[in-house]
């Protein structure tokens, strides 16, 4: 009896000291991801592996088995860092749950920005579903001074533009007073002081500012160490042209030593867009950090107030009145609609035909320049927002809110414009490395290694695609062969379908001076 007692004490023993590492092993990670074809940017590392996450970063790319509390087999899959798009203006809810089918992690407002940038951040906080952030808005700042119109954060969502037209909308059409610039730059700096990631000039919205106020104005981005971005002046392709647009902010950027970005090159360089793109790269050459972005479509789409819709803006964009859709109604214009809606709904959207494909592609080759959706809201049937569980295809606008990432893997599948490596680099990496040495955080996100924080996406190269379309009811339609996505170590896309409730996006956000 004391015999069989200590073998059965001894086998005790020998299970427990088996099982410990297995229990061991289990715990070890919170998400494993195996199997998988780890595709770093940064490093060109490219090999199937398997990817171990913990307390929100990545702790092991390895070859060897690992276990972990909850695991993706993603044979067959690429496993990229999650997707960054700096130029994004759709930031509702459904927006962004569009943008997460589409593999973004990080979706961040730098173009327009937003004033006040507090109200921004405190708006999203613990609610949002990928990263966010935005620049300090010279425009919003800039109504707020000269029109006394409280933007709310975002100016495109709270009806800010219309509501300066009932008094001659002065933040677009006059140049500032010596009293209004001081508010000016008041507004701005504020914008910084909050935490606003960089200094925003959409100028091709309000051509009437002048070129002596945006130099003044991009000297506080200087001094806060940050950078400035630009919807440059002109949409054109005669003079003034893109390209001129172009040199101003070049000049106001290097006069001021700060980093630049250029938003949507062929959107305003439109046949210029190689000769805008070689000027980059000569600023580049000279020892300047400047970018060039694009997005993958030939049409694009902004307010239909906007300067560049102006008289005589066929001779200078190439487009007549058919090419422009009203996207409340569907109508394409007339000079009569035109004009009609500039003046009751200057902030509603339009939708425009008017970049070449080579052109297009121009930009979408070209070394250096990455990859932006310039997003804008979707509106449903009665011009509102849709909500978070509105279906898909309700929300109307331009596809490039649901499809632009979709459309990039699916063109270097099927066109091989580019390398699928080079592909991710231009939607992820490119975006942080420019912004890391003046944005902590970012140093850590658009890689995968050991460290790095666990953005992640998960496609399959072989059917990754995009399916929205102009056409109607297909606007806000989800890219598809994206079946994971994970934003700071917890997944949020799972069997391609938005977890409802879960929200892990943190604030891309600089140093709160205030």
């Amino acid at each position: 009896m004391k015999s069989l007692k200590n073998n059965a004490i001894t086998a005790m023993c020998c299970l427990l000291a088996f099982a410990a590492p297995f229990t061991a092993s289990a715990a070890d990670y919170d998400l494993v991801i195996l199997n998988g074809r780890v595709m770093d940017p940064e490093s060109n590392f490219d090999a199937v592996r398997n990817l171990g996450v913990k307390g929100g970063k990545i702790a092991k790319i390895t070859k060897d088995k690992i276990s972990g509390k909850e695991t993706i087999d993603a044979t067959g899959h690429v496993v990229a860092p999650g997707f960054i798009d700096l130029h994004a203006h759709g930031q509702d809810p459904y927006a962004i749950k569009l943008m997460l089918r589409d593999g973004a992690t990080t979706v961040l407002e730098l173009e327009a920005g937003a004033f006040p940038v507090s109200d921004y951040y405190n708006e999203r906080k613990g609610k949002s579903q990928a990263n966010y952030g935005a620049s300090s808005g010279h425009v919003w700042a800039r109504l707020e001074a000269m029109d006394g119109v409280d933007p709310h954060g975002l100016g495109l969502y709270s009806g800010a533009i219309n509501a300066t037209a009932k008094d001659g909308s002065k933040w677009s059409t006059q140049r500032a007073k010596p009293e209004q610039m001081k508010a000016i730059l008041a507004n701005v700096e504020q914008g910084l002081r909050e935490g606003g990631v960089g200094l925003s000039f959409p100028i091709g919205y309000y051509t009437a500012v002048g070129s002596p106020e945006v130099n003044k104005v991009a000297g506080l981005a200087k001094r806060y160490n940050t950078f400035i971005t630009s919807h440059v002046r002109y949409l054109a392709q005669i003079p003034p042209s893109g390209y001129l647009g172009l040199e101003e902010v070049l000049s106001v950027a290097t006069a001021n030593e700060v980093p630049l970005i250029m938003h949507h090159v062929p959107s305003n360089c439109l046949n210029l867009t190689s000769d805008c793109l070689d000027l980059i790269d000569q600023a580049n050459k000279a020892g300047h950090k400047v970018a060039g972005e694009a997005y993958p479509y030939t049409f694009g789409s902004s307010i239909i107030g906007a300067d560049y819709l102006g008289a005589g803006f066929q001779e200078r964009t190439g487009m007549d009145y058919s090419d422009i859709t009203y996207v409340k109604t569907g109508e394409r214009m007339t000079k009569e609609l035109l004009a009609k809606y500039r003046k009751e709904d200057p902030g509603g959207m339009m939708i425009m035909d008017h970049i070449k494909k080579e052109d297009m592609l121009a930009a979408f080759k070209r070394e250096g320049v990455f990859f932006g959706s310039d997003s804008v809201p979707f509106s449903d049937d009665k011009g509102g927002i849709p909500a978070w569980d509105a279906p898909y295809g309700v929300g109307k606008g331009h596809p490039r809110g649901a499809g632009t990432r979709g459309k990039v893997l699916k063109m270097v599948r099927e066109d091989k414009e580019i390398p699928l490596m080079e592909a991710i680099a231009k939607l992820t990496y490119l975006q942080a490395k420019f912004l890391e040495d003046m944005v902590p955080d970012m140093k850590l996100r658009g890689r995968l290694k050991p460290g790095a924080i666990a953005d992640v996406t998960i496609f399959d190269p072989a059917t990754v695609t995009d399916n929205s379309s102009i056409e109607t009811g297909k606007n806000s339609l989800p890219s598809t062969g994206i079946p994971y996505v994970i934003v700071n170590g917890t997944v949020v896309v799972k069997d391609s379908k938005v977890l409802k409730g879960v929200y892990p996006g943190q604030p891309i956000r600089n140093a709160v001076l205030n």
